[in-house]
């Protein structure tokens, strides 16, 4: 039997993998994680589970330190950053459970040993949390919404009433939505809509448009403009596409009594993302009880994933 053990990979390595993994995300491609490695700082590590030849896992960290301590923690906007798994096609459940439990044990076996606390944000299709609670893991639970985009009747047939009549009477105020390279809009928008729940964001404006523009440059960003009749921006979206799926990644709005006006945005951003070919979009988020009412409105499926955080020494009495 093929001992089991970790490999520091190379970039190309890890991205080939992360493309064939059912886990595939853009927030695990080096091009996304490039992309604040250059605002920020902080070094890159990927490693890989190997079982002979056979990969069977993966992970790509973000290492900072902090005073004295190494630690990983999810970037911004980064909805999943947790480990990937290959493909197990019709292998039996025992054989994948195995496989899985032997990965994430040797994971933490490595990771344990290079960090003092780090966070991982396990991916929807990873349920079973089990080994990490015998690990000695926290776990929180997280929930999004998540839509099949295959065609634009799905999706507007997937819509309550009430959102398909808040459409309508915002395309008869003239709204239009246009696609843009530009990110001044999408990051004021942002900071905007953040800082009116009385909290203060937590980049400054500069940089987060510094942050936006890198991920545009590499196609990791799509902007979206809202548009009125007089011709303001009054509303921005970024969505990122990662083949046949698409991820809802930063937001925001002018003021917040134009509640319709996004409503719309959305749609239009949906539907131009079904002829574009895009077949999921996820919402990548709705544990907030006002953004959980908004996504819901567009019908989808909720779903569950977890994330989960190990710290030890010192930093172990400081999260408890």
């Amino acid at each position: 039997m093929s001992k089991i053990y970790i490999k520091i990979a190379d970039v190309d390595e890890f991205e080939n993998f992360n493309l064939s993994s059912p886990q595939s995300n853009p927030f695990q491609s080096i091009n996304w994680l490039k992309s604040y490695a250059e605002i920020f700082d902080f070094s890159i590590n990927t490693i890989l589970v190997k079982k002979g030849d056979e990969t069977v896992a993966g992970l790509i960290l973000p290492i900072k330190k902090k005073f004295s301590f190494k630690i990983s923690t999810p970037l911004l906007f980064t909805y999943y950053s947790g480990i990937l798994f290959k493909n197990f096609h019709r292998e039996k459940p025992q054989k994948q459970i195995t496989e899985i439990n032997e990965s994430i044990a040797k994971i933490h076996e490595y990771l344990s040993q290079t960090l003092h606390f780090f966070v991982l944000k396990l991916h929807h299709t990873i349920l079973d949390t089990r080994q990490f609670k015998w690990l000695g893991y926290k776990i929180k639970p997280r929930h999004t919404f998540i839509l099949n985009t295959e065609s634009p009747e799905r999706i507007w047939d997937g819509f309550s009433n009430s959102l398909k009549r808040k459409i309508k009477y915002a395309q008869e105020q003239g709204f239009e939505v246009k696609k843009s390279n530009t990110v001044d809009k999408l990051a004021e928008h942002q900071i905007l809509s953040y800082e009116r729940t009385g909290r203060k964001f937590f980049v400054n404006i500069e940089k987060l448009k510094l942050l936006l523009e890198k991920l545009v440059e590499r196609n990791m960003l799509q902007v979206y403009h809202l548009i009125d009749k007089t011709g303001e921006i009054i509303a921005s979206r970024g969505i990122s596409i990662w083949g046949d799926k698409a991820y809802d990644i930063v937001a925001g709005t002018q003021n917040k009594e134009i509640d319709f006006a996004s409503h719309f945005l959305v749609w239009k951003i949906l539907e131009d993302l079904s002829n574009y070919g895009v077949k999921e979009f996820d919402f990548c988020g709705a544990d907030i009880p006002s953004v959980s009412f908004f996504k819901m409105q567009f019908g989808g499926e909720i779903k569950v994933s977890f994330e989960v955080s190990y710290a030890k020494g010192f930093l172990k009495i400081l999260t408890k």
